[in-house]
């Protein structure tokens, strides 16, 4: 029994197989199917000289030239429906309001990059008094905010972290290869006030963030380590906000 999962499957093999999204696939794949269906055609001629079929050669030429273009249309919709599949998936893998990664896509990536036994550090970043802003000021500021963490993390992160925003005012940031140093400094970035202009307003909202970290160990689940940075991110509300709290077992002795 063929189930939805199978059906998917083939359909994503195809339009892997026969998409032109190369340069050299616009001469290569549509020489390879034109080639195959010569040689077929040829077999077919072959055989049927055989039986005496003098006309059947000229006719299977025929119908070879014609089926040249609805070869050319259907490169072109499997092209653009592999196009369509990727743009879908990426949509789906993307929080729309910050363009990072979502909450799904973030535990997808930073969990392969777990698997391979790349150990380090992973954040849990959580905004301030961040139900008070949206009170006060509206959702439309507070959305203003959460584009203001992204740009944030975006500045501080290295080029080989991944952030992500993984619900509500909450981000997560996965730091491969880090030292203790490397993350209390980019820490200490994330923590500093960001001030955001408001027309209506005087003076500049400050959003400060709370970041709790947990390292990572080798070939354990992504969960594992997130389970341990919102400990660690608990700290940090306790301990007065706007600070980098690193998960470990004294300082949650000391929390409990």
């Amino acid at each position: 029994m063929v189930t939805p999962m199978m059906k998917h499957t083939i359909f994503q093999g195809l339009l892997r197989t026969f998409a032109l999204n190369k340069r050299r696939d616009y001469v290569v794949k549509p020489l390879i199917v034109i080639v195959l269906f010569l040689v077929l055609y040829a077999m077919i001629a072959v055989l049927v000289l055989h039986q005496g079929w003098q006309d059947l050669p000229a006719s299977l030429l025929t119908a070879a030239l014609v089926q040249l273009p609805f070869t050319a249309i259907a490169f072109g919709m499997l092209t653009y429906m592999d196009r369509i599949h990727a743009q879908l998936a990426d949509l789906a893998m993307t929080d729309m309001l910050t363009g990072l990664p979502n909450r799904r896509a973030f535990v997808a990536q930073a969990g392969r990059a777990q698997a391979k036994g790349e150990t380090g550090f992973v954040l849990i970043i959580d905004a301030d008094h961040f139900k008070r802003i949206n009170d006060t000021y509206g959702h439309a500021v507070g959305d203003r905010c959460l584009q203001a963490i992204a740009k944030r993390l975006n500045d501080v992160r290295r080029a080989e972290d991944l952030v992500g925003r993984i619900g509500g005012e909450e981000f997560g940031a996965f730091m491969p290869y880090c030292t203790l140093e490397e993350i209390t400094r980019i820490g200490g970035k994330m923590c500093s006030t960001i001030m955001i202009n408001l027309p209506e307003e005087r003076d500049p909202l400050r959003l400060t963030l709370s970041v709790g970290a947990a390292e990572t160990k080798p070939h354990e689940m992504i969960e594992a380590a997130l389970s341990r940075a919102d400990e660690a991110l608990y700290a940090a509300k306790a301990g007065g906000r706007a600070r980098l709290v690193v998960w470990s077992r004294s300082v949650m002795d000391r929390v409990a």
